[in-house]
């Protein structure tokens, strides 16, 4: 789908967010226990509330949610500024903004686009789950390039946000798997397929290359493995630009 930057996000999102600071406050929540809630560093949120760094609009939908309020409620200018940093349906197409990359198949430290001007695709309504969040990221590495249908390098993934589908594994889901290391400061996803046995998942690389190997785990949320690893989303669509090939005849 087509990819479009939405140019008028920068004198909106460098102000500073004293109401996101009000509310965090109101809420008894440190700038740890808030960053801890949304999935992003400390540093993070102290830039968003002095307008040291542009939140994204995933950013906001978390930080709404974990707060108990709307997205307009947290920044100046209220609705109408919202509008004008929030890509609108094209052609009956949804916007889906593009989280970041990740490996295939491989752990691969997170690398967002936070302070870039936000990138979207424009994707059809997920008729299965309409309301669910959804983020796009671009794929690195070969540990998928035998899944059905294929991962190459350099293709995108459309995802949901798993926890929102309300599904359990099932065998064959392809799914986006966070690592924390390092006390949660840093964070690696990968893209994975789902075997179940027995009593254990395994999230399984699908590639031509044998190196690579799957992480086996206690089917149970409750297990110490899972104190550092979590599904954050399950992949929908698989898109590649065709690449030029050959050279122009002379």
């Amino acid at each position: 789908m087509a990819l479009a930057k939405h140019a008028c996000v920068t004198d909106v999102r460098r102000m500073a967010m004293p109401e996101l600071k009000r509310r965090r406050k109101e809420k008894k929540l440190s700038l740890e226990q808030l960053a801890n809630l949304v999935d992003l560093s400390t540093s993070q949120i102290q830039r968003f509330e002095t307008g040291g760094r542009q939140p994204k609009l995933v950013d906001l939908e978390n930080l709404a949610r974990a707060l108990d309020c709307r997205i307009e409620d947290l920044i100046e200018g209220g609705a109408e500024a919202v509008e004008k940093f929030t890509p609108q349906p094209h052609g009956g197409l949804l916007p889906v903004p593009i989280a970041g990359r990740t490996a295939a198949g491989v752990f691969r430290e997170v690398v967002e686009f936070s302070d870039a001007e936000p990138e979207y695709v424009f994707e059809p309504e997920d008729d299965e789950f309409p309301k669910a969040r959804r983020f796009a990221l671009l794929v690195e590495g070969d540990s998928m390039n035998a899944a059905d249908p294929p991962i190459p390098d350099g293709s995108r993934v459309v995802c949901i946000d798993f926890e929102q589908t309300g599904l359990p594994f099932l065998e064959g889901m392809i799914v986006v798997l966070e690592r924390l290391r390092e006390g949660g400061h840093l964070r690696e996803w990968s893209v994975k397929e789902i075997e179940l046995h027995e009593d254990e998942v395994w999230f399984c690389p699908r590639s031509t290359n044998t190196k690579h190997k799957p992480i086996k785990i206690l089917n149970d949320p409750g297990a110490d493995q899972w104190n550092s690893l979590s599904v954050i989303g399950l992949v929908r669509d698989v898109s590649m630009r065709v690449r030029r090939t050959g050279r122009p005849r002379t």
